[in-house]
């Protein structure tokens, strides 16, 4: 695991010959997270890409970082094609990874930012998704599973898409992490990693 917090203090080069806590201070911010005021029991799976404005070299991580600093957004970890684990923001702060956003039917929690752990895998919307990824993502969510009691987790789609939008949470649904993500093999990966 790579410890790349989204701080002011933080030296990670990207590729623009700025660091991480550099951009973050020219956005007038200390980091990209703030204290949490309840339990986790939530996980959420996203994908992210620079597919926008680096359509030649969508899965940079540099640029990816330097996207989510611009937009004020943030997740506890980024799994890059490789399958390496980017540590993003500490696990007992909450991050920006979901915005408006209500779990399923059933439980109906709004904001779910506040209980969940927001995990972004390196992908576009047609690129699918690494075996590299998968077991990365496995090993990091029995991880967590070690420091919190986790009950569900979630893609974006599921927790930010059109129930969100049908509650007025947000204008747009989100589409990640889709149909290309296995649940069926993130999950059989899961319960064999030892």
């Amino acid at each position: 695991m790579k410890f790349c917090f989204l701080d002011k203090s933080n030296g990670f080069m990207l590729d623009s010959k700025q660091t991480v806590g550099e951009l973050i201070h020219d956005f007038g911010k200390e980091h990209l997270w703030e204290n949490r005021n309840s339990t986790v029991d939530t996980v959420v799976i996203h994908y992210s890409s620079a597919v926008n404005v680096k359509p030649n070299d969508p899965f940079n991580v540099s640029e990816i970082l330097k996207i989510y600093i611009e937009y004020g957004v943030s997740s506890h970890f980024l799994i890059d094609r490789e399958g390496t684990i980017y540590a993003l923001v500490p696990v007992d702060k909450k991050a920006w990874h979901c915005g408006g956003s209500k779990m399923p039917l059933g439980d109906e929690r709004v904001g779910v930012n506040e209980f969940s752990i927001g995990i972004e895998l390196v992908a576009t919307e047609k690129s699918g998704f690494t075996n590299e990824q998968y077991r990365a993502l496995a090993s990091l969510s029995l991880d967590i599973e070690t420091k919190f009691d986790i009950a569900e987790y979630v893609g974006h789609d599921q927790i930010a898409g059109e129930l969100a939008v049908a509650s007025g949470l947000r204008a747009i649904p989100k589409k990640d992490p889709g149909p290309n993500f296995d649940w069926n093999k993130f999950f059989t990966l899961k319960r064999g990693v030892v």
